[in-house]
């Protein structure tokens, strides 16, 4: 019983040094996302000031219409 205690407590001692030279896979995968949330959110600032722009310049073309039509 000795030698099972002995030996479980080294396997643990061995997988806990183990632990700090694996590589965190969650680390690489958190700064993924994070670069993915970051270029989406560009992205999508991207779209809404184009389309801002493209609704001021339909805008400016109704008014100057009617303008046109109202004269």
């Amino acid at each position: 019983m000795l030698i099972a205690i002995i030996s479980v407590i080294v396997i643990a001692a061995v997988l806990l040094i183990l632990s700090f030279f694996m590589n965190d896979k969650f680390d690489e995968l958190e700064s993924e996302i994070e670069q993915l949330s970051i270029s989406t959110m560009q992205d999508n600032y991207q779209m809404k000031k184009k389309i801002k722009i493209l609704e001021e310049e339909l805008l400016t073309d109704d008014v100057s219409d009617e303008a046109l039509h109202n004269n």
